[in-house]
């Protein structure tokens, strides 16, 4: 599999370079060019706000501020011996991968991230790897473990045969995040999981296993969704569901937890497995 880092460092200071009416066409066309196709797939705008990506106008100083504390950590080369040694273990395990992965570490908007502790990423097109990140102490730790998340979306997509907006349960969505924070637990420590796993717990977790468990087989995206993000300001219709914020993806995780504790199962061999049978035989809704 080949593994391409876009030189994403280098191409934002070539854009703080540029007068401020340059920057869009720049940003457009040089830094998210290798990812064209994975916005026409996605129906998505190539502009960073859609992308949750700072302004690239007005904001000089905190994008100089962002690329200094990614450069210091190395930020780049370690994306790539993080993906190095996620597809090692899936080629190990007779796993098929994609041909080619490209990878593409972005300048996120501190404001919209706030919420994820200043980073996230996408992972879902094959091919195809986009992390936005306001850098700080608390998330530039788990930077690595985002990337490894993102990349076990690639793998599972990559081998599945169904339509995502059609077919997806809410069984299935729960095992594709579970799965892919498992994968990254797996391969950083639990302690660099991320926090829309660890920030639902106690009584919000009770709360969000007990209304997924009723609706493990909802299907199609635009339903499946609310269960999996919960109450988020850019979905109306989950103000009143009464899911946490992103209780779908602590639910999935616990659940996945459960499932990998069985004897002879790896979490490698889990990616190949449909999600609904790896959600049901975990045992997690029982009780």
């Amino acid at each position: 599999m080949e593994i391409i880092i876009q030189d994403t460092l280098n191409l934002y200071k070539d854009m703080l370079k540029l007068p401020e009416g340059e920057r869009s066409e720049f940003f457009s066309e040089e830094l998210i060019k290798p990812f064209n196709r994975m916005f026409e797939i996605m129906h998505m705008p190539k502009m960073p706000e859609a992308m949750g990506c700072i302004e690239i106008s007005g904001r000089d100083s905190k994008m100089i501020e962002m690329l200094d504390k990614l450069e210091k950590t190395d930020a780049w080369n370690n994306a790539k011996r993080t993906i190095e040694a996620a597809a090692s273990r899936f080629e190990n395990a007779g796993i098929p991968l994609p041909e080619k992965v490209v990878v593409g570490i972005f300048l996120g908007d501190p404001e919209h991230l706030a919420m994820f502790e200043g980073y996230t990423g996408m992972g879902s097109i094959p091919g195809y790897i986009l992390i936005m990140i306001d850098p700080n102490e608390k998330n530039l730790p788990k930077l690595n473990a985002c990337i490894a998340h993102e990349f076990h979306h690639n793998v599972l997509f990559h081998n599945t045969n169904w339509n995502f907006m059609t077919d997806i349960t809410v069984g299935r969505y729960l095992a594709i995040e579970g799965l892919a924070e498992s994968f990254a637990a797996s391969m950083f420590g639990e302690e660099h999981i991320g926090p829309w796993v660890t920030g639902v717990q106690g009584a919000d977790l009770e709360t969000a296993r007990r209304i997924i468990s009723k609706s493990l087989d909802v299907r199609g995206f635009m339903e499946v969704r609310k269960y999996i993000f919960g109450e988020h300001p850019m979905m109306p219709e989950t103000q009143d569901f009464g899911m946490p914020f992103c209780g779908g993806y602590a639910v999935g995780y616990h659940a996945v937890q459960a499932y990998l504790r069985k004897p002879g199962i790896s979490i490698e061999k889990a990616t190949i497995t449909d999600g609904d049978e790896i959600i049901k035989a975990s045992g997690y809704f029982e009780n």
